[in-house]
């Protein structure tokens, strides 16, 4: 089958775009921060992406509830995979904006353009300005003939006149069917940093404590980080990655025969933020009805937000003018 791009249809009101080939079936969603809510693999039938239980809505239905923007992100959250500028985490503020949680660039409408439409090759632009931050992004997604696999280039110009610190986010979030007990996760790291805000009662591992990674050793007994421990277990925790040798990790289920591969610059994401609502994430929107994990690499920590930091030196800045780059692909395959 030859690839095929379309962007005639919507969803809940919003442009959709889709991206096919004979392997993967890809959705977007440009009037949502370009949102990727399917990437679903023809050979298994399944979306490896998280879909939200919760009845998210568009971004320009406004806020649910009280007129506070801080949850904004959860009230119009589908699941899937969205890139998080100019702050990670939050809510926080920066340069005397406001930051909600997760930024801006998840909520902004974005341009489209058709770049490819095959048979060998299909991609699309995306493009949008942010309000409260001077950052012009561009972003490109595009899926090949025969490959299991998209990619995502983006490209973040600071249209501002003096430097600005950011910290950047692949707020990517895998679900059901391929999250499950009988699956496993690998990455090539070194060292684990439990949230030091992490305070539910369903977490497992202990808030602001060091670990080495695969397994951690708690005083209530070892936490395996590669595994994924049963929905009736509530499990809820929220852990960076890091001293990473590679920027990539796999997630794998046998008994599906289908794995997940990720594979980002880890020079740039020197983190890969490790969400695990595993039947544990009780208060709202999820009130215990997510099983998924987020597997995000970011450029820092914590999960504060921009200015915490800014504060522990490990967000980034960009100079008036200066465009930085990333390209991130992610693939299916059989379980390894």
């Amino acid at each position: 089958m030859a690839c095929t791009i379309t962007d005639e249809y919507e969803r809940r009101g919003l442009d959709a775009v889709f991206l096919e080939n004979d392997r993967l079936r890809v959705e977007l969603l440009p009037g949502k921060g370009g949102d990727i809510t399917e990437i679903r693999d023809k050979r298994t039938d399944a979306n490896v992406l998280f879909e939200a239980p919760h009845e998210w809505r568009a971004p320009a239905t406004g806020t649910v509830g009280a007129p506070d923007g801080a949850y904004a992100f959860l009230d119009h959250y589908p699941g899937g995979w969205q890139s998080v500028l100019p702050g990670a985490g939050g809510p926080s503020s920066a340069r005397g904006a406001p930051l909600a949680l997760h930024g801006e660039s998840s909520l902004v409408p974005f341009e489209t353009r058709i770049l490819d439409s095959g048979p060998e090759r299909v991609a699309v632009e995306l493009t949008a300005s942010l309000t409260r931050y001077p950052f012009d992004l561009e972003r490109e997604i595009s899926l090949a003939a025969g490959e299991s696999a998209i990619e995502v280039t983006e490209r973040v110009t600071n249209t501002g006149r003096v430097s600005v610190e950011y910290s950047w986010l692949q707020h990517v979030a895998l679900g059901e069917p391929l999250v499950a007990p009988e699956a496993s996760l690998s990455v090539p790291c070194e060292t684990v940093y439990v949230d030091p805000d992490q305070t539910n009662d369903t977490a497992r591992l202990p808030p602001g404590e060091t670990f080495e990674w695969p397994i951690c050793e708690t005083d209530d007994g070892p936490v395996d980080l590669r595994e994924f421990p049963p929905a009736d277990e509530r499990v809820h925790d929220l852990v960076a990655l890091a001293d990473l040798s590679e920027g990539r990790y796999t997630l794998s289920n046998p008994e599906l025969d289908l794995g997940v591969t990720a594979e980002f610059p880890e020079s740039l994401y020197e983190f890969l933020w490790y969400w695990r609502p595993l039947g544990g994430f009780e208060e709202a929107p999820f009130f215990g009805r997510n099983y998924n994990v987020g597997l995000e690499p970011c450029t820092s920590i914590p999960n504060a937000g921009l200015d915490a930091a800014v504060e522990n030196g490990t967000a980034n800045e960009l100079e008036p003018g200066e465009t930085v780059e990333s390209t991130v692909r992610l693939s299916t395959h059989p379980a390894k």
